[in-house]
């Protein structure tokens, strides 16, 4: 006989309860607007005005230090706006990416002038960073990126190609993984992120259209970019002698 599954209670912390109640009094003052595409575009669906109203109430990085735009709240709290969000569809494409990826990459490995232009302007909802990291011909296989970025004089010149970069073509920033030394047989050392200002001269963006018409999916190419030495976001394991 299969044994019934037991679930314990779990009591939410004190103000958890207010703050679902805010986020969906927020949401219902919202979603009227929104279309029945748009909710089922939930996830990459591009509102900056929403992301603004958002950062606004202060829900974007909500875990992060006040120093650098947080709130310095749990991620229980950060769960709960989360979840009211989702459950509803709202588009949060345009700071979910800075939320729970690069804005807690920075947090941990940026310079200290680094978190301070770039964190404060996520929370806020101002900017979106998208991130680049697949490459035709080696798809989920990162250690088999072929783009490079060679030094030069103040900075990095940068070489090659990202896919599938969500909604790059509406962000302003891309961290992107490039080759800084070695090649591709070296597999994970020689590796560095790059913050990548999207205006740069040499960089197309070329949207890749899916089934449904719509291009969140974007192909980014790199002729001759330069990037400032301030913008090397992390270096990884240096490549070893051949």
């Amino acid at each position: 006989m299969q044994a019934s599954l037991q679930f314990a209670h779990v009591a939410l912390p004190p103000g958890a309860g207010t703050l679902r109640a805010e986020v969906r009094a927020f949401l219902a003052e919202h979603q009227d607007s929104w279309s029945a595409r748009s909710v089922a575009q939930s996830w990459v669906g591009f509102d900056r005005s929403f992301t603004l109203a958002v950062g606004a109430r202060g829900w974007i990085g909500m875990t992060w230090p006040k120093a650098y735009g947080g709130q310095a709240r749990s991620m229980l709290e950060r769960y709960v706006v989360l979840e009211e969000m989702m459950a509803v569809g709202a588009p949060i494409g345009a700071h979910s990416t800075g939320d729970r990826q690069t804005g807690p990459l920075l947090l941990r490995l940026g310079t200290e002038a680094q978190k301070q232009a770039f964190l404060p302007r996520l929370a806020r909802g101002e900017i979106s960073i998208c991130v680049g990291l697949s490459e035709p011909d080696a798809g989920s296989d990162l250690a088999a990126i072929r783009s490079r970025a060679d030094p030069v004089p103040g900075g990095w010149r940068l070489n090659g190609r990202k896919i599938w970069t969500t909604n790059a073509h509406q962000s302003a920033y891309m961290l992107g993984l490039f080759r800084t030394e070695g090649t591709s047989a070296d597999r994970q050392k020689g590796l560095s992120q790059l913050l990548i200002d999207l205006s740069a001269p040499g960089i197309e963006i070329r949207g890749i259209r899916d089934l449904s018409g719509q291009a969140h999916f974007n192909e980014v190419t790199f002729d001759d970019v330069f990037v400032p030495a301030r913008r090397l976001w992390a270096r990884l394991a240096q490549a070893g002698p051949r």
